[in-house]
């Protein structure tokens, strides 16, 4: 048993010499992100007012992850592959707001030249403009929808 165990071993290992290593595998490959990692503020924790970004938006959604609107604004950022930052707002009750937050519901996105915006849609369709090239909203979409509307 023990020599046919010997036996497999001394087969395998010439394959074993010519398999990658995974520090070979990670110098190989293209960094994915080539941009600075996002900056995440959950504002519950840290209401200290954060310094905003001038070359990528900010997205304000819902602390817990429960909220809809918020996660579609977020996925159209995610699928124009967008760098951004998120900052978590608390939207049970009466909570605790930051001060820097224009108030209202999430989310809502603060685009790099400072203006602020809500509304979901309104904001998948802004984050199509600016970065998307039409992938998110399409003219035939937005073109069928206004003709069902007039009719």
């Amino acid at each position: 048993f023990v020599d046919l165990k010997l036996r497999r071993m001394r087969a395998v290992k010439p394959f074993l010499a010519f398999a990658a290593q995974w520090r070979d595998l990670e110098n190989a490959l293209q960094p994915s992100q080539q941009h600075d990692p996002p900056v995440i503020i959950d504002s519950a924790l840290d209401p200290s007012k954060p310094n905003f970004s001038s070359s990528r938006p900010t997205l304000f959604r819902e602390r817990h992850g429960w909220c809809p609107y918020s996660e579609r604004a977020w996925l159209a950022l995610e699928s124009c592959n967008v760098p951004y930052d998120t900052i978590r707002i608390d939207n049970t009750g009466p909570g605790r707001k930051p001060p820097y937050f224009r108030g209202g519901q999430t989310p809502q996105m603060r685009w790099p030249d400072g203006t602020t915006q809500g509304e979901s849609m309104d904001l998948v369709e802004e984050v199509d403009a600016r970065y998307g090239n039409g992938i998110l909203y399409p003219e035939s979409i937005k073109n069928d929808a206004i003709n069902k509307a007039r009719q």
